[in-house]
């Protein structure tokens, strides 16, 4: 179609003939689903693109004005329209990240009064326990000594200690029993 065929269909576009319209529809869509398509890599994206440029070219048929050819109007408006996608895309992809990054944060926040909790829940639960076991077991945790090396320390027998230190884990694993799974990594720790 040559440039002078394009203004007179574009002339029976302005005054409302459908017949003009759906015959540049035909002529134009592919090539312009195409040229949009290898700019924004994404040929639903480049499909809507267009669709919605020829309903708003019927919508304002009558405002338009083209005053170089046709074909470039044509090809000049998708180029925009998918340009402005993509720009539009760059800001939902940047609010996107920066809300999971924001949320990222708070999780770690969370994360982080959990573990607070958690070690003022074991402190607690320490410090409550009956004093030479709360002892047994503070030198088992803090200082890492053995079963064997506690009993000697404190001059009694290993047997006692297993028994202070059996009795220390099931009060604690009671008294931390909402935060279990801590607890069982906690408990790894335990030295015999």
């Amino acid at each position: 179609m040559n440039p002078e065929e394009e203004r007179e269909l574009f002339q029976a576009i302005r005054k409302s003939n459908k017949k003009a319209f759906e015959k540049l529809f035909h002529i134009y869509y592919g090539y312009l689903c195409s040229y949009a398509s290898k700019i924004i890599q994404n040929d639903s994206a480049a499909e809507e693109i267009v669709q919605d440029f020829f309903v708003m070219l019927w919508e304002k048929r009558e405002q338009i004005n083209v005053e170089t050819s046709v074909k470039n109007y044509l090809f000049r408006s998708v180029k925009n329209r998918t340009l402005n996608e993509l720009k539009h895309n760059k800001i939902k992809n940047n609010y996107a990240q920066s809300a999971l990054s924001e949320i990222q944060q708070n999780v770690d926040n969370e994360s982080s009064f959990y573990e607070i909790d958690l070690a003022e829940k074991i402190e607690e639960s320490i410090r409550l326990l009956p004093g030479k076991r709360r002892e047994i077991f503070l030198l088992s945790r803090e200082e890492g000594l053995r079963y064997r090396e506690i009993a000697k320390q404190l001059n009694i027998s290993v047997k006692t200690v297993e028994t202070q230190m059996s009795l220390a884990l099931k009060y604690l694993r009671e008294k931390l029993k909402n935060f279990n799974t801590f607890f069982v990594l906690f408990s790894l720790f335990y030295k015999k």
